[in-house]
């Protein structure tokens, strides 16, 4: 009981101290430190100060510029700043010891760019190969090293140097090129009289966070209120920046050094242009970030080997209702179970003294059994080891580096063809190896002799009995004895037969690949050549004076009247499919749904009132980025051909919606019509020529361009019909088109 009464002291006293700590801090000076110098980069952190957001939360902020040598995650988590301004490398710098938080996040997209002059055709990241670039302490550059192995390249064919200004240095032939903001250094390099190329994350699938607020994880929840306080402020600041940009930009020029490094009005004036694309305030509230997004960030880093398998986004989002909970309702819970754990113990003390000579017995009965069962499984799993490896023709093996003597298992040998016996005492598996391999394999025989090598799965070509060279798998792990290796064993895993099929794969891609391209321009060529002769075709059938034809001959001539239409009909089918090529992304327009319905009706007006249809709208999405004329090309369709398979019983009733998901913006048009039998039809809906009602009039291509239209551009579209009853479209509009 004496036990017990201390155990119970512990934890409430500990649940007192907790909550006196908490209570007894407030912090009102902040700190902020900028990633770069002043420039309308960090307008709103500027607006929040000098129109007194920040004192209107009882914070008194001194915001601590940036530039060559300035690092804001080391001054942050050194406590030279409680908060700081980054881009998504902070990833990369969050470990389990010094742990970050993200705060908001002010850029949608990132504003990296790759930047060379013109006469360096660097237009691509493999023109980088053997070049030099300049970097300012990895900001950005893990974003391009992230491209560089999706696109299969070595980062370490380019090489890296510090720069200590802006993009002016490769004017100065210091570097062929720039990792820098795209808000900035393009347009000064032009008004310098310099052409350039740039090389944009997002044009390779790669589209990450631009810049980001952030902190300490024991800074942003030592004092929620103060960290809360920061986030409001700050992000009402850029709310009022980006409606004021001129009296900011006032302000920006009076700060120490803006003049000096060549700003002026002009550049701040185009700074501030390029930065609302990048946060885009007019689509998404500022400073709202996506815990899937960062996943998908964090996962690519991992995939592609710059960042560490155990990172994991857990506390990296600042949530303040974690604070209350570890405060006050852990505490309490601690407290609960410690008074209920003293109940248990009194109970259970007071039953063992009863039970205690039971339980021996039993346990020792369980023991023997136990052994029995782990003896036996034991004996199963290795016959189930030895039966997986063999199944899976995985070779095992091992060098004692005492005795230099060398174990092969007999799948090992099985691979390279030999037998256990005729491997000779003194066998060298370096002999084996492929030249081109040779030197990676004695570099990670290396790293095993001094503990340094990694456990992962390595690529080689090894010589067979047949002296033919096979790929296999090698994955190695050491034994170490007074801290010196003594042993290193592992495995190989035939891989030729996957190698080959690879191979093959690769090229039948190619193949069909290029076949693509060749129908596309015998389509196009077709097309194209086909026009000038039928149109000529058609005009001088026309000019034929059909009175002066016999009748015998009047009855050829309508065949060929027939048949010069239905050429020029299904020549024009032709064009119009083979003209739907995909816009590039420059060509999206912001789609306001309301507004091109709205547009669409009126051109057709006289179809409308015709038909007497009526029009429901539930527009929860407002607008999207899209193709002006895909999307023009896809509404027009379904509403034509809603009037045209309109119900001859009741008015046709068009109900048009969008939602929206995760991945997808989604526009529903359902009508009121005869509908389709989707048990006959569902495989040719979509199809080129397919038409469902003969009595009515059509060409049967819309909804096959419809679909080409979409799925050109990350979508895909579904179709729901009844007969009788109506059909509904639903459209799925890619969030993120690449």
């Amino acid at each position: 009981m004496k036990h017990c009464y201390h155990l119970f002291s512990f934890f409430f006293f500990t649940l007192l101290f907790a909550s006196s700590v908490s209570l007894s801090q407030e912090l009102k000076p902040v700190k902020l430190q900028l990633k770069w110098r002043h420039q309308f980069q960090f307008a709103g952190y500027y607006a929040a100060q000098i129109k007194g957001f920040y004192k209107d939360e009882q914070l008194e902020v001194k915001i601590l510029p940036g530039g060559p040598g300035i690092l804001p995650i080391d001054n942050v988590l050194n406590g030279k700043a409680d908060f700081g301004v980054f881009d998504p490398t902070i990833l990369l710098r969050n470990d389990r010891k010094k742990p970050l938080v993200v705060l908001a996040t002010i850029m949608q997209s990132s504003p990296y760019v790759i930047i060379s002059l013109k006469d360096k055709k660097i237009l691509s990241p493999s023109d980088l190969i053997g070049r030099t670039i300049l970097v300012q302490e990895d900001q950005g550059w893990s974003i391009f090293k992230a491209i560089l192995l999706k696109e299969g390249i070595n980062a370490n064919n380019i090489k890296v140097i510090p720069r200590s200004k802006d993009s002016e240095e490769i004017i100065e032939n210091k570097a062929d090129a720039v990792v820098t903001y795209l808000t900035t250094q393009p347009q000064k390099l032009k008004g310098m009289g310099y052409e350039v190329n740039l090389i944009r994350p997002v044009e390779y699938g790669v589209d990450f966070y631009g810049d980001v607020l952030f902190s300490s994880l024991n800074n942003a929840y030592r004092d929620t209120e103060k960290t809360d306080a920061f986030i409001r402020a700050s992000l009402k600041g850029w709310e009022y920046a980006l409606k004021h940009e001129d009296e900011i930009i006032d302000y920006i020029l009076t700060l120490p050094g803006v003049k000096e490094y060549g700003n002026n009005r002009k550049y701040l004036k185009i700074e501030a242009k390029e930065l609302k694309k990048l946060i885009m305030p007019e689509l998404i509230k500022v400073g709202h970030m996506n815990i899937g997004r960062w996943q998908y960030m964090l996962e690519l880093y991992q995939q592609l080997g710059l960042a560490d398998k155990s990172i994991t986004l857990k506390n990296f989002i600042y949530n303040p209702k974690e604070k209350i909970l570890r405060d006050w309702l852990m505490p309490a819970i601690y407290l609960l179970c410690g008074i209920l754990l003293v109940i248990i113990i009194i109970v259970i003390i007071n039953w063992q003294l009863r039970e205690r000579v039971k339980i021996k017995t039993r346990e020792l009965e369980a023991e023997i059994l136990n052994r029995k069962r782990a003896e036996d499984l034991a004996n199963d799993s290795k016959e189930q080891i030895e039966l997986i490896l063999k199944s899976a023709n995985i070779g095992l093996w091992e060098w004692d580096l005492k005795t230099n003597l060398k174990t092969y298992s007999e799948q090992w040998c099985g691979i390279l063809g030999i037998k256990q016996d005729d491997l000779l005492i003194d066998f060298d598996p370096f002999d084996s190896i492929h030249p081109d391999d040779l030197e990676k394999a004695k570099q990670i025989f290396q790293q095993n002799l001094s503990g340094t090598r990694k456990r992962e799965l390595v690529e080689f070509r090894i010589k067979n009995s047949n002296d033919e060279y096979i790929h296999i798998l090698s994955s190695s792990r050491i034994t170490v004895e007074n801290e010196q290796t003594v042993k290193i064993s592992g495995i190989a895993i035939d891989i030729e037969k996957i190698k080959k099929k690879e191979i093959e794969l690769l090229k039948i891609s190619e193949e069909l690949m290029q076949s693509n391209n060749e129908l596309k321009k015998f389509a196009y060529i077709t097309s194209h050549n086909l026009r000038g002769p039928v149109v000529n075709i058609v005009s001088l059938f026309q000019m034929i004076n059909l009175d002066k034809i016999d009748d015998e001959n009047q009855v050829y001539i309508d065949k060929i009247g027939i048949s010069v239409d239905k050429l020029d009909r299904t020549l024009n089918d032709l064009i119009e499919i083979v003209s739907h090529q995909k816009p590039e992304n420059k060509s999206f327009t912001i789609i306001d749904f309301k507004v091109e319905l709205d547009e669409i009706i009126q051109s057709i007006e006289m179809q409308i009132v015709t038909s007497k249809a009526k029009f429901n709208t539930n527009f929860l999405v407002k607008t999207m980025p899209y193709s002006k004329k895909y999307f023009e090309s896809i509404l027009l369709n379904l509403i034509t051909n809603a009037i045209k398979y309109k119900s001859k019983d009741e008015p046709l009733i068009l109900d048009i919606s969008t939602t929206e998901n995760e991945e997808y913006i989604i526009l529903k048009v359902k009508d009121n019509g005869i509908g389709i039998d989707l048990e006959k039809n569902k495989t040719k809906i979509f199809g080129l020529y397919q038409r469902f009602e003969p009595n009515i009039e059509g060409k049967g291509i819309g909804l096959f361009i419809i679909k080409s239209h979409i799925e050109t551009l990350g979508g895909k579209i579904e179709v729901n019909s009844d007969l009788g009853k109506g059909t509904t479209f639903i459209i799925y509009f890619a969030k993120n088109i690449n």
